[in-house]
């Protein structure tokens, strides 16, 4: 039987900071560590250092930027420890560990810009700088060395991507645009979708994710836009039908296609929180969050495509998520060759996520990840559901015709690998795992973070995806 923390000794943590301990839990195949943070928030994220000493892990709770732990003994016990930085946004908080002591994240604030914090202390203590530009969407981060890039969505409603050459004190003075600049399609050759994907169609533009290659510097950005033949749109506004990655080459944003989506309308990743990361050999993969048209029943999912050449070209989709079920926000990272983690919420019917059902935080061990027939060990690592309403996938257009209406968890989670091979996954919880009957409306989730105990291992992780 599975043991949490009692909600009363977790509230006591975020009073004093004292120390917070994991339990190892027992499942049928797999042990797992469990952790909760009482009403940390949603859209947890979770970053561990290349020893695995560091682990650091937060949600948008009440504290501004984020509501911040800490463990500097290889996550047996945590302390509370938000950021002391001049400036807070409004959260969409993204952060990785880049080396054993270097910790890079960045805060979305409405109308003033992005709060870039770095910490040179495993997240003891930070500095800030800002990029003084209107941001209209959540940003994201990743560096090597003394290079850092931030890429969000401008006021303009086009991405654009900021580079750094001293860790974030300064920034380049003009930043790349992440598409729009070519006429030609991607599909026929160009770099870019075109200006009048770019403009015309940008409502449905979303940058879902950053990795920089921790080994050669690389940069990929995944994004995703809906095609001018898309519209009236049959699925709701705000799902991209077509997912691309950019790579940073000479100066300018290369696109290539993982899915063509086409005008078909039966393609909707959802919400801009699709996944990249890359395993230990480069090989990249892309995680699309949503419906496609290649699946029994055009269901909710996540749906693997991986390249080897540098994200020129892409495997056909996979579904990895729960068969028969409605699987939401995967999240994945990287290990070690062809070895990738998957976190997500699994729905306990096959309808989809707008339907009120009990929802499980779910891990999942992928090997042979890239090839076409995945392998996948799945397993439920909370007994109790973490969320029993619907979830809404889309965060703006929460209550829109064709989208639910309950949006307590927000709208991504996280993973990592460890340096032995173990997967830490992070998820909200609004429900009876954290001791909630019913996830009402407007709630403030608790956090759980789960570290893998025993069971398969993956590689090393790839510090910084």
């Amino acid at each position: 039987m599975r043991r949490h923390l009692s909600l009363l000794a977790v509230a006591a943590v975020a009073a004093t900071a004292a120390p917070l301990v994991a339990h190892a839990t027992a499942t049928s195949s797999i042990r797992t560590a469990v952790t909760t943070f009482d009403r940390a928030g949603g859209e947890p994220n979770v970053t561990v250092s290349p020893s695995g000493r560091y682990v650091l892990a937060d949600g948008l709770g009440s504290a501004s930027p984020s509501t911040l732990y800490r463990s500097t003994d290889y996550g047996r016990h945590f302390s509370l420890a938000v950021p002391k930085v001049p400036n807070a946004g409004g959260g969409d908080f993204d952060m990785h560990f880049i080396d054993e002591r270097t910790v890079v994240a960045v805060d979305l604030s409405l109308g003033t810009g992005i709060y870039v914090d770095v910490s040179r202390d495993a997240g003891a203590t930070w500095t800030q700088s800002t990029i003084l530009e209107d941001v209209y969407d959540r940003p994201w981060v990743g560096a090597k060395g003394n290079n850092l890039y931030v890429v969000t969505k401008g006021f303009d409603a086009v991405p654009y991507l900021y580079s750094s050459h001293d860790l974030g004190k300064t920034f380049d003075p003009l930043p790349i645009p992440l598409y729009g600049t070519s006429p030609v399609p991607v599909e026929a050759g160009g770099t870019s979708p075109t200006p009048t994907d770019a403009f015309v169609t940008n409502q449905n533009a979303y940058v879902d994710n950053l990795t920089v290659d921790p080994r050669t510097g690389d940069v990929y950005v995944l994004y995703g836009i809906d095609p001018p033949e898309s519209y009236p749109s049959s699925p709701p506004l705000g799902a991209p039908s077509r997912l691309y990655v950019a790579h940073l080459e000479n100066g300018a944003m290369v696109s290539h296609p993982v899915t063509p989506g086409g005008g078909t309308n039966a393609d909707a990743f959802y919400a801009g929180f699709n996944w990249m990361t890359e395993d230990a050999a480069g090989t990249l993969y892309v995680v699309g969050n949503g419906k496609h048209s290649g699946g029994q029943g055009v269901h909710q999912s996540p749906w693997l495509s991986y390249s080897k050449d540098k994200g020129k070209t892409w495997s056909k989709l996979v579904d990895l998520g729960t068969p028969g079920r409605t699987s939401v926000y995967g999240a994945i990272a990287g290990g070690s060759r062809g070895d990738i983690a998957l976190t997500y919420y699994e729905g306990s019917t096959n309808t989809d996520s707008n339907h009120a059902q009990n929802w499980y935080a779910t891990m999942a061990w992928v090997t042979k990840a890239d090839s076409a027939k995945p392998s996948i060990t799945r397993e439920r690592v909370v007994a109790k559901p973490v969320h029993n309403a619907d979830i809404c996938l889309d965060g703006i257009l929460c209550g829109a015709p064709g989208f639910g209406s309950n949006r307590n968890l927000l709208d991504y989670i996280d993973d990592t690998i460890g340096p032995d091979g173990k997967v830490w996954g992070i998820f909200a919880s609004d429900g009876p795992a954290t001791g909630v009957a019913d996830s009402a409306p407007n709630q403030t989730p608790s956090v759980i973070l789960v570290h893998q105990v025993n069971g398969p291992r993956l590689g090393k992780g790839v510090i910084g995806t």
